[in-house]
């Protein structure tokens, strides 16, 4: 097998190990098996939130060591965390529908990952058009930084206001959890690998 096909391989793996373990959860008791799509969903925002800190972090980087490889790396991350950052924000719709009985569209959690979507789909195609690094990188900085900023200041309206998962009394919804986040963040590590391993060829 080829690089790209062991890296391709890995991505599913680790997805499919994802969703099995989900699927494996208990049930909560008011939530019933839909809590399992929060499950998953609490791991795809986790994943996203470290992915969109690893991109400002690269851009920090470069401004400071000036060093191309940092800002190489930038745009496959960068790229995996539009993918990541859609699924997460897709899971939200479905997770509102199930567990609320609708999609509340102005809940103001959900317009703050819309709008960072946004945000980072045209900081995206504008690396892709413009060669101008450091400014890419500083978008990137930006773009990092603000989402912490954002999401200390945006109300919790209907999301919990503290992490009911960690705070749960069943050790197997936290190990399942972790579990989930962590087969997602590999998923997401691998993914980075693959795609800048297809940008280089």
């Amino acid at each position: 097998m080829t690089k790209k096909a062991i890296l391709a391989a890995g991505i599913a793996a680790s997805v499919a190990a994802a969703l099995v373990t989900a699927y494996l959860a208990p049930a909560e008791a008011q939530l019933g098996e839909a809590a399992k799509l929060i499950y998953l969903h609490a791991g795809l925002v986790f994943v996203s939130l470290i992915l969109v800190t690893c991109v400002g972090i690269l851009g920090l980087l470069y401004l400071v060591t000036d060093k191309k490889t940092l800002f190489d790396w930038a745009k496959p991350t960068k790229a995996v965390t539009l993918i990541f950052w859609f699924i997460y924000l897709s899971s939200s719709l479905v997770a509102m529908q199930l567990t609320w009985g609708g999609i509340m569209w102005g809940e103001p959690r959900l317009l703050l990952a819309a709008s960072i979507f946004l945000v980072l789909t045209a900081i995206f195609l504008v690396s892709l058009t413009f060669h101008a690094p450091r400014i890419i990188a500083s978008l990137n900085v930006l773009m990092g930084a603000s989402v912490w900023l954002l999401l200390a200041r945006v109300p919790a309206v209907m999301h919990p206001t503290s992490n009911p998962i960690r705070n749960s009394s069943s050790s197997f919804i936290k190990l399942d959890t972790l579990l989930i986040f962590l087969f997602f963040l590999a998923a997401a590590v691998l993914s980075i690998v693959l795609a800048r391993s297809l940008i280089k060829d």
